[in-house]
């Protein structure tokens, strides 16, 4: 649930994140995952961002977010989990977890929480000296062995909650004949959009105004998306791949696209093409992997041992240090005995 205001208040917050990030890809040694991601988190937590020098700081969308019939609010918290010291080794340091939570208090009933997993992956240039990046760039940081690992880790927990972290140089910084081709192969994927309701409204007036939040740098893919290069993410805007602000941005319109499923498309009982939402009990496996809740950890750890008894990787990192949770409320500005709404 989110007015067209708080919409284009969430995009523009989160696109000065992905800006002040996607500059480190341009230094003559451009920064790794690690890096990137520490950086990330340093600006997506509401006592550190300050250092960042934002132009839209977590605090004047917080302010705006309140001016908004005073109905909605903002919530930034970034945790270091402590994980088991048996669990150690699972541990990645480059990688993210990401929880949403949209909090109604005036209909409870509606409040919801995602949990997901962001694997981070870098784009490497075409060119290292002097540095360049062509649409033909690819993502050169993730192996088989590894990407093996992610899908085994998919096929236990169901589809939808593990997302690549895809870093980018945003095209307004690279040389004008590859910006030029991003720049074409967007308007191929959105000049046909009907641009109705919020969101559609919003790319109206990017391509109207020549917007700068989806030229992006920092996207968001499910695992299938595997092979793309810099050119296949522009060309798959809004469809498979998202940038980081608009991500969260149509999270919070509750878009029932970004929902995990189990594919029961191959099984000999389930209609062609048909799929399901995964199950609640992979929702708190998930929610307890980010949390560092040994039982639930011990637990994935024995599913994927189930699914792979003969090569399960022991090398497998699963578990990311840093874990992201952003509130988004309605009414938490109503005295606690007077939020919800009476029977009518």
């Amino acid at each position: 649930m989110l007015t067209p205001y708080a919409f284009n208040c969430i995009i523009r917050h989160f696109d000065e994140v992905d800006r002040a990030v996607s500059t480190r890809l341009l230094h003559k040694r451009p920064w790794n995952e690690t890096a990137l991601t520490f950086l990330l988190c340093e600006l997506l937590d509401g006592e550190t961002q300050d250092l960042g020098r934002l132009t839209y700081t977590l605090a004047q969308l917080q302010q705006d977010l309140a001016q908004d019939d005073g109905l909605f609010g903002i919530e930034l918290a970034l945790e270091t989990t402590e994980f088991n010291a048996a669990h150690e080794r699972y541990i990645s340091q480059s990688d993210l977890g990401l929880k949403l939570i949209f909090d109604n208090k005036i209909e409870p009933g509606l409040s919801w929480t995602r949990p997901y997993l962001l694997q981070a992956k870098r784009l490497f240039p075409a060119n290292a000296n002097p540095l360049a990046y062509a649409e033909t760039a690819k993502f050169s940081s993730l192996d088989q062995e590894q990407q093996k690992r992610l899908k085994l880790l998919e096929t236990v927990l169901g589809k939808g909650y593990l997302k690549y972290l895809l870093y980018t140089p945003r095209p307004e910084s690279i040389d004008s004949d590859t910006r030029l081709k991003l720049a074409y192969l967007r308007t191929k994927s959105l000049a046909g959009n009907i641009f109705d309701h919020t969101d559609g409204l919003r790319i109206y007036q990017e391509l109207l105004s020549s917007g700068e939040s989806l030229k992006a740098g920092i996207f968001l893919t499910d695992l299938a998306q595997d092979n793309l290069n810099f050119g296949q993410i522009h060309e798959s805007i809004l469809r498979k791949t998202f940038p980081l602000s608009w991500f969260i941005a149509l999270n919070f319109l509750n878009k029932s696209r970004f929902l995990p499923y189990q594919d029961l498309s191959n099984q000999s009982n389930a209609p062609a093409g048909k799929v399901r939402q995964a199950p609640a009990d992979n929702k708190q496996l998930v929610e307890g992997i980010l949390a560092g809740d040994k039982t639930q950890i011990d637990e994935l750890i024995k599913r994927l041992k189930a699914n792979s008894p003969d090569t399960f990787p022991t090398n497998i990192q699963l578990l990311p240090q840093h874990t992201l949770t952003l509130t988004y409320s309605v009414g938490a500005q109503l005295p606690p005995d007077s939020q919800r709404l009476r029977p009518q």
